[in-house]
């Protein structure tokens, strides 16, 4: 039996699922492309809106007016482009990365003494009002400061 890095499982995992290489290119001509619409579309609609308003003649001004709806719709879909293969590659990142953890606290959980019985945790809780029955103090950590040193007294 061999004894694999957890990082050596989760790459081996990870191919066994066949989620399509990030790197292959396809996502970053899109969202390239999704840039160079917003942008073509922002300018083409500008331009439209200062031609309308430069001109007297409803025939020109019609003219804009379409190539101004036509660079919004271009803008639009470049946004949608960009905000959708943008947002899949840190997606699949926080996805692996979830998926990582998970496994992570699964592997700390079946460690032999790793977890907490519930049984166990009722016999310590159960302990503690009997030590403070017979007038005994003890020394517990500040819960609302995890690292401070500051200690309580507990008395009845």
């Amino acid at each position: 039996m061999t004894t694999d890095s957890r990082a050596d499982r989760f790459v081996r995992e990870l191919g066994e699922l066949k989620i399509p290489d990030p790197a292959a290119g396809r996502p970053r001509l899109w969202v390239r492309l999704g840039v160079v619409l917003m942008a073509a579309g922002a300018a083409l609609a500008i331009t439209a809106y200062a031609t309308s308003h430069g001109t007297r003649d409803p025939l020109v001004q019609r003219d804009a007016l379409a190539l101004g709806l036509g660079g919004i719709t271009a803008a639009v879909i470049g946004a949608a482009l960009f905000l959708r293969y943008s947002l899949t590659g840190f997606l699949r990142f926080w996805m692996a990365r979830q998926s990582y953890d998970l496994a992570l606290l699964g592997d700390r959980f079946a460690e032999p003494g790793g977890a907490v019985t519930p049984a166990a945790g009722a016999a310590v809780g159960a302990a503690k009002p009997a030590a403070a029955e017979v007038g005994a103090t003890e020394e517990t950590p500040d819960p609302a400061a995890p690292h401070s040193t500051a200690k309580e007294t507990v008395s009845t």
